[in-house]
């Protein structure tokens, strides 16, 4: 421990002595833990804590697969059925998201919440925090109506009163009483952040087969992997395909664990800004250890005269770990205080609707996963920073120190190490600047994907209404609504629509019906289509582009037979090579009444940005209204501004009418859960790798300087014996160029299989982009002309006389 200390205070005075490199070398280290770190709090709350759940990777999330895609709703019979059949699991339930009108003393407003089965928190795992969970049957139709309450719900709602149980709470004007409040770390984010949970209570019935709208959560037997619960569920669901063809025919089963169901597409891209933050610290690591080297090779006389007066190998190679670990320390300190800032801010960068699906970062901060983390990239910096010097020192003869020509040697011989660095650094540069390329242009290509409308100057609103209304009611509530917004100033349009689908998350899709044409059998495939509610002027206010007949008018109500407006994918899967308008579709839900095709509109993206176009069929609002829509208003001035005045119209028709959800359509789009992903990766790998090429190209500078330092007698020689400045500027650049090229050729081939794993981020961009590969070799290959043409220019201005003095 003597020697330690002796060595560690040896070290502080040289590192003071030397401001200039301790401080370049702490930076560095500390900006490449700073960055892994504050990545690795989000890998860490979202795929290494475990979910708050018992035995959570025996949960399996269960959907049905339709034509459409695989992950949509159960009807209430299917979920019977699959439980009561199958085999692999030990319970099953069922839930759904809910958004209930809750009635205070101060008003009424809209307030998240969720139905689910009797035994949803017992399949969970999850016990009360005060109270009881939903007792057997408590589900039923005749079973009185409870509540339990999120933890949260209970503190800001019920001021954290343990006398709450036993009260009643207005839900959709009907009195429910409160059971049970569930444990402060509980939270499921299929359901987002759900304050109230009832039971299904009757909601569809067990003849009701074509009522879907309910998703399942099971937990599996000891042992049995997910494989054996898909093929024990999916001939279930082949058998009551067959059993039920009108309403089951091409419904399948899908089993996906529920931590992926949880997590969606936020892994891959947590798994890729780890890989991105770590490349960039790996780069950190090799210009300290060669700016280390370059310190060791001026300190050779040194080493070597301690080595003269009595100093092993392995005292001196301990003198170099203390420096090694000393520095790797010192940047550690600081690496953590910039994570812990970071931690604090990046949380804040989300939007909150997004954070309301990742409840698993409410709890992010610093923790001792994250202080192991950081600890061990500062041991193995701590290695590799003294790795160098000391095999170094061990393949070296200390006595050449001592001789005269003995620095000669020792440079070429570093040249050779800093050389292969620099090597290592501009190929891992190169891995970083293409896939920020892929990511910018995934994005670019994300937000300039047609969506069929025009977003600018849109701005919308959510409008709903506690209770039941007749049809004319509801008709006569969204004129009225209308009416109010057509007036405001700057409005020169307004619409209604059932759902307001454009740029939402995974579950967007409201209704799916089964649709045929008229006059053809029924064969199941592909027929399924989103069913959407619009009024009049809503595709006029979209500006959604008519491909053929007209759209809605106020003609086309319930007196009238029903009329109906498809998208582009319907026409072509349905009536490819013929005209669609006046043919007439049937639903399988309602045989008695064909829908008449009226108009053609093209695609609208209907759904997450991402996703290919799906079969949409429109009705129009006065044959189908409801008491529960979107308002659309395009505007000639800032939609921003004219939010407050749509809230304010709602309000003066009735006090009692909720209006919520106010957003424009730009900020709908830009901060939708995919865009935010694109955005977020594609922002964060650019910056590491800017940072990485700053990184390389100061690297590839100290190695050329150094290498017209060692080289000064020869370059002084060469200019005597009559070479040009040419000649010298040729000799300099011919070695970065090399480096350049080796480190080029070496980071475009890690590439192609490095940005593999992008491959589920990107969005109209091969992983293979040849453009994006070229625009790096361009950027990277000036970026190493840069940093060579200063040694070269000072190699070329050697005055020949003062060159063969220097040694």
């Amino acid at each position: 421990m003597g020697t330690i200390l002796q060595d560690l205070r040896f070290a502080i005075r040289q590192l003071r002595k030397n401001p200039g490199f301790t401080f370049t070398a702490v930076a560095i280290f500390a900006l490449g833990i700073a960055a892994s770190t504050a990545i690795f709090a989000f890998v860490d709350a979202a795929l290494v804590k475990p979910l708050p759940y018992r035995d959570p990777s025996r949960l399996v999330a269960l959907y049905e697969r339709i034509p459409v895609g695989d992950r949509y709703h159960l009807s209430y019979p299917d979920y019977l059925e699959w439980k009561q059949r199958n085999r692999v699991f030990t319970s099953l339930d069922a839930y759904r998201p809910e958004a209930y009108t809750l009635t205070t003393a101060t008003g009424v407003e809209e307030v998240v919440g969720a139905r689910v089965s009797d035994g949803f928190f017992r399949t969970l795992g999850v016990v009360p925090f005060l109270g009881r969970d939903f007792m057997p049957g408590e589900d039923q139709p005749s079973a009185q109506q409870t509540v339990m309450l999120s933890y949260q719900a209970w503190q800001k709602r019920f001021a954290a009163n343990r006398n709450v149980l036993g009260q009643t709470v207005m839900l959709d004007g009907v009195p429910f009483i409160v059971v049970g409040v569930l444990a402060p770390g509980f939270h499921f984010a299929p359901v987002e952040l759900a304050e109230f949970w009832t039971t299904l209570h009757g909601l569809c019935s067990e003849a009701q087969r074509g009522c879907h709208p309910y998703y399942g959560v099971a937990r599996l037997k000891q042992g049995v992997p997910v494989a054996a619960a898909y093929a024990d569920l999916t001939p279930i669901a082949q058998q009551i395909a067959v059993q039920y063809p009108e309403t089951n025919r091409d419904r399948s089963a899908t089993v996906i664990p529920l931590v992926d169901v949880i997590l969606g597409d936020i892994r891959p891209t947590l798994i890729a800004l780890l890989a991105g933050a770590g490349l960039l610290s790996l780069i950190g690591f090799v210009n300290v250890s060669s700016l280390l080297l370059v310190r060791a090779e001026s300190r050779r006389r040194e080493i070597a005269v301690r080595g003269a007066l009595g100093a092993g190998r392995t005292r001196l190679v301990l003198q170099f770990a203390v420096e090694g670990f000393l520095l790797a320390g010192s940047g550690c300190f600081l690496g953590l205080m910039l994570a812990w800032c970071a931690i604090r801010i990046l949380p804040g960068l989300i939007p909150p609707a997004m954070l309301e699906n990742m409840p698993y970062l409410e709890d992010l901060h610093f923790n001792v996963h994250l202080l192991v983390f950081a600890f061990g990239l500062s041991i193995f910096g701590g290695v590799l920073f003294s790795a160098g010097p000391a095999l170094q020192l061990f393949l070296s003869d200390m006595q050449e120190g001592l001789m005269e020509g003995g620095r000669t040697a020792a440079g070429r011989s570093w040249r050779r190490v800093g050389a292969s660095l620099v090597v290592v650094e501009l190929a891992i540069t190169v891995v970083l600047l293409v896939s920020a390329g892929l990511l910018a242009k995934s994005f670019y290509r994300l937000l300039h994907e047609d969506i069929g409308i025009s977003a600018d100057h849109l701005a919308v609103l959510h409008v709903s209404k506690m209770g039941s209304q007749t049809a004319p009611e509801s008709i006569a509530l969204e004129r009225q609504v209308i009416g109010r917004m057509s007036v405001l100033p700057g409005v020169t349009s307004a619409g209604v629509s059932r759902h307001l689908a454009i740029g939402g998350g995974e579950g967007f899709a409201a209704l799916f019906r089964h649709f045929r044409v008229e006059g053809r059998p029924y064969v199941g495939e592909g027929d399924e289509a989103t069913e959407q509610g619009a009024s009049v002027g809503y595709f006029e206010t979209l500006r959604a582009r008519l491909l053929q007949g007209r759209y809605f008018t106020e003609s086309d109500d319930a007196s009238r037979p029903p009329v109906a407006i498809i998208n582009r994918t319907v026409a072509e899967e349905m009536f490819p090579a013929e005209d669609p308008v006046g043919k007439r579709l049937i639903d399988e839900y309602d045989r008695d009444h064909p829908i008449e095709i009226i108009g053609v509109v093209d695609d609208i993206k209907e759904g997450p940005l991402d996703m290919k176009p799906i079969a949409g069929v429109y009705e129009p609002f006065n044959q189908d209204p409801r008491d529960d829509f979107y308002v659309v208003v395009r505007t000639t001035q800032s939609a921003e501004s004219i939010l407050p005045s749509m809230v304010q119209a709602v309000h003066q028709i009735d006090r009692g009418l909720i209006a919520d959800e106010e957003e424009t359509m730009s900020d709908r789009i830009n901060n939708s859960q995919s865009a935010y992903l694109h955005r977020s990766a594609s922002w964060l790998v650019a910056a590491f790798a800017a940072l990485a090429l700053l990184l390389g190209t100061v690297g590839l500078y100290g190695v050329i300087s150094y290498s017209v330092g060692q080289r000064t007698r020869e370059i002084g020689v060469r200019m005597a014996l009559g070479a040009q400045r040419a000649a010298v500027y040729q000799l300099i650049l011919r070695e970065a160029c090399w480096l350049a090229a080796l480190g080029i050729v070496g980071g475009i081939l890690f590439s192609f299989v490095a940005t593999r794993l992008l491959r589920s981020m990107l969005f109209g961009v091969s992983p293979r982009d040849a453009s994006t590969a070229i625009s790096v070799v361009f950027v990277l290959a000036a970026s190493a002309l840069l940093a060579s043409f200063v040694p070269a220019h000072r190699a070329a201005s050697i005055d020949p006389a003062k060159a063969l003095r220097t040694e």
